[in-house]
C-alpha cells in the first residue's frame, strides 16, 4: 500500500517539530502557510490525499476551500481535516455539510491528527479512499484528455488521439521516450492501424493547430512559455514528454 500525502496549512501548535512521526507511521508530509488561495495552488501542482487545514486562513477560509476543492477536479477530492479555535456546533456542521472529513477544536495534539489520518488509511485500505496513484490508474484516460484539452488541441483531430495515447504509453513506461521514432511512433501506429510517419505527422499537425490559435494558458502552465513570447512550437517529443511528466509526478506513477 503507497504512503498518504498530506498537505499541513499552518504550523498547528509547533506540531513541524514533530513531522518525523509522520513518516514514522506512513505519511509523505509538506507545509505552506496559511493562505486559502496558496493552498489551491499547491493542490493544483501536486494533488494530495489528506488536506490538514485551520477555519480561518488569508484570502480563503476552510468553506471556500472545500467548495473550490469540488470545482477544482472532478476526479479528485482529498480527505479534508479542518482545525478550529471556535467551538460551535452550527459552523462545524456546516463545515462536515461542505464536505470536511473531520472538524477538530484546538488545542490539537500531534496524536489526535495522526489518528485521524490513520482513520483515513484504513477508509482507504478498505478501498473507500484512493491514493493519487491509484486515483491515475483508474481515471486515466479522462485525467490524460483533461490535460491535452487545456491546450486547446481539437478532439476532431486524428493527432488528438494519437498525442493522447502516446502520453498514456509514456506515463506507464517512460523508456518510450528514449526511442520516440523507433518504438512509440510504430507502437501508437499498430494500435490504430496507421503507419509511423502518418503518426508523427498527425500529431505535429494537431500541435501546430493548438499554437496557432494562440491560446497562451494551457502552453504557459505545461510548458513555462506560449506562441507570443516563443516563435517556435514545442516538438512531438517534448508536448508529449512534458505532460508525461507533469502526470507522473501530480499522481506519483511510478
Amino acid at each position: 500500500m503507497s504512503r498518504l500525502s498530506v498537505l499541513f496549512a499552518d504550523d498547528f501548535d509547533g506540531i513541524s517539530k514533530r513531522f518525523c512521526e509522520f513518516e514514522d507511521v506512513g505519511f509523505n508530509y509538506r507545509t505552506c502557510c496559511k493562505d486559502g488561495g496558496i493552498v489551491l495552488e499547491e493542490i493544483k501542482k501536486r494533488p494530495v490525499d489528506v488536506l490538514v487545514i485551520d477555519f480561518f486562513m488569508k484570502t480563503i477560509d476552510a468553506l471556500g476551500i472545500l467548495e473550490r476543492l469540488k470545482l477544482l477536479n472532478p476526479l479528485y477530492s482529498p480527505a479534508v481535516i479542518v482545525i478550529s479555535g471556535i467551538e460551535n456546533s452550527a459552523i462545524k456542521n456546516e463545515v462536515l455539510k461542505k464536505g470536511a472529513d473531520y472538524y477538530l477544536n484546538k488545542p490539537v495534539t500531534t496524536e489526535t491528527i495522526i489518528s485521524k489520518i490513520q482513520e483515513i488509511k484504513r477508509m482507504r485500505e478498505n478501498n473507500m479512499l484512493r491514493s493519487n496513484a491509484e486515483r491515475y490508474y483508474e481515471d486515466c484516460d479522462a485525467i490524460i484528455t483533461n490535460m491535452i484539452h487545456q491546450v486547446c488541441i481539437p478532439a476532431h483531430l486524428k493527432g488528438y488521439n494519437y498525442l493522447r495515447y502516446a502520453i498514456k504509453l509514456c506515463v506507464e513506461s517512460p523508456d518510450y521516450l528514449n526511442s520516440v521514432t523507433k518504438e512509440l511512433y510504430p507502437k501508437v501506429a499498430d494500435n490504430y492501424s496507421a503507419t509511423s510517419a502518418s503518426v508523427e505527422r498527425s500529431m505535429r499537425n494537431a500541435i501546430d493547430i493548438a499554437w496557432g490559435r494562440g491560446e497562451t494558458e494551457g502552453f504557459s502552465k505545461y510548458f513555462g512559455y506560449n506562441s507570443q513570447v516563443r516563435k517556435k512550437r514545442p516538438t512531438n517529443s517534448e508536448f508529449i514528454a512534458r505532460i508525461s511528466d507533469e502526470i507522473r509526478i501530480i499522481y506519483n506513477v511510478s
